[in-house]
């Protein structure tokens, strides 16, 4: 019989997703002899190498590694769901989530998800990841979130999706005293004829230029940044128009200014906020607690 524990398990494969024995002691807060010695107990106990290492320049899998890999993350998936669920069945829930959120609209949704749900569920911890959506989509599939809040747009068909609102149609987000702020709605030609503040994270950016293209139109774009309130503020000062799809309750700019949300005429694709998790992976009881309380809770967004 192979003798082997978890944490080994654990500490392989964080070395393999991290391509570093370096990269995973920073991650996991672990001498990195520790890791070393568990890897090298792996492959004593099963005969096999699991890893090249290569000096100065991190780690590679084997064949048979890569196989061991894929072993080791099914295993640890199923202890993490045992123990989740375990702990869900007693008679005070506990357990733990980990969720991640796509950057944009993390700080609208998630801090009042996670409020609520900690009322109802003080005893299930929260742990709470934002970062652009092929960064959450990776975690995901490298089992390091339960859940991904994001946008339904290029997502693949790895993943089971829930809604989270019902779909919403872009606006436009114009200075106070622009004459197209005036207006009850604008039509994307008239905006075309602006400078435009894109919001340039993905799949966002490709969103947002693509409603323009498919009309033949093609604004000239002033300035981009990855932050939503960077637009917010550029578009504040009069330096350009910008459309988005998360709605902030206040119309204030970090710098004091105040914008105004426009209804757009033209036909468009409509975006939703939805949650996913992988196919291949049920959710475990304190996701699916959090899923149905995101569920039961109205996140339509404020005009």
């Amino acid at each position: 019989m192979r003798h082997f524990t978890l944490k080994q398990l654990n500490y392989f494969t964080t070395t393999v997703e991290t391509e570093s024995i370096v990269e995973a002691s920073r991650k996991l807060h672990i001498a990195q002899p520790s890791i070393s010695t568990a890897i090298k107990n792996l492959e004593s106990s099963f005969g096999q190498q699991l890893l090249i290492r290569h000096h100065a320049q991190g780690i590679s899998l084997t064949p048979s590694g890569r196989r061991f890999y894929d072993k080791a993350k099914e295993l640890l998936r199923a202890s993490h769901e045992f123990e989740q669920n375990s702990l869900a069945d007693s008679d005070i829930v506990s357990g733990k989530i980990s969720i991640g959120c796509f950057e944009s609209v993390a700080p609208l949704y998630i801090p009042k998800l996670t409020a609520g749900f900690k009322k109802m569920y003080p005893g299930i911890e929260v742990q709470l990841h934002d970062g652009q959506q092929h960064e959450v989509m990776a975690g995901l599939h490298r089992g390091q979130f339960d859940l991904a809040l994001l946008y339904d747009l290029e997502i693949d068909n790895s993943v089971r999706k829930e809604p989270l609102n019902a779909p919403h149609k872009p606006y436009a987000l114009l200075p106070e005293n622009h004459p197209l702020a005036l207006k009850e709605s604008v039509t994307l030609e008239e905006l075309s004829q602006e400078s435009m503040i894109l919001l340039d994270v993905i799949p966002s950016r490709n969103y947002f230029l693509n409603i323009f293209a498919e009309k033949g139109l093609y604004p000239k774009v002033a300035y981009t940044s990855p932050s939503i309130e960077m637009v917010r503020c550029m578009v504040g000062q009069g330096q350009g128009f910008s459309i988005l799809v998360t709605r902030p309750c206040n119309k204030m700019t970090y710098d004091g200014k105040r914008l105004e949300y426009v209804e757009i005429e033209d036909d468009m694709e409509s975006s939703m906020l939805i949650m996913a998790y992988l196919k291949t992976d049920e959710p475990t009881k304190p996701a699916r607690l959090f899923m149905d309380y995101c569920l039961s809770t109205n996140l339509e967004p404020s005009s």
